[in-house]
């Protein structure tokens, strides 16, 4: 098992798993899992390993959710950051979870200025969404519409 997210095979959209030893590292892993997966072009980054590697992450923005249970808080939580990589070029590849529940995530989405990405997602979906406790790891698979 790897320790944060893979990419998974998917016909059209892209499809990732997630993991995380607590719900915060869940929703730390699933932010970052997007954005790398999704190839942000970032001048000051390199790739090691296939990720994205920058020295800094100068860009930073607070975000706080509410939603009414844990899938739709991730969902609302992801389609946050996409709309706010969207309204300012950037990508987050890192963030600190301050507070979370099942129905609430108060963070820090930190990441860098972007030409673009390698893929587009259109939404997150429902689509599949299931997040369980496999051996207390937090897991999820995700769809991004693409």
């Amino acid at each position: 098992m790897v320790d944060d997210f893979e990419i998974i095979p998917h016909t059209a959209d892209l499809k990732i798993r997630v993991y995380g030893h607590t719900l915060a590292e869940f929703f730390l892993n699933a932010v970052v899992g997007m954005f790398q997966s999704i190839g942000p072009k970032a001048s000051d980054c390199k790739i090691e390993d296939g990720r994205r590697i920058c020295r800094e992450l100068p860009e930073h923005h607070e975000v706080e959710v509410k939603s009414f249970d844990l899938n739709s808080l991730l969902v609302d939580f992801l389609s946050e950051a996409l709309y706010l990589s969207d309204v300012h070029d950037e990508a987050y590849l890192n963030a600190t979870i301050y507070d979370i529940n099942e129905k609430h995530v108060k963070a820090t989405l930190r990441g860098v200025k972007i030409t673009g990405f390698e893929i587009e997602i259109k939404a997150v979906t429902y689509h599949d969404l299931e997040i369980k406790r496999v051996d207390d790891i937090w897991q999820a698979d995700i769809v991004f519409d693409v």
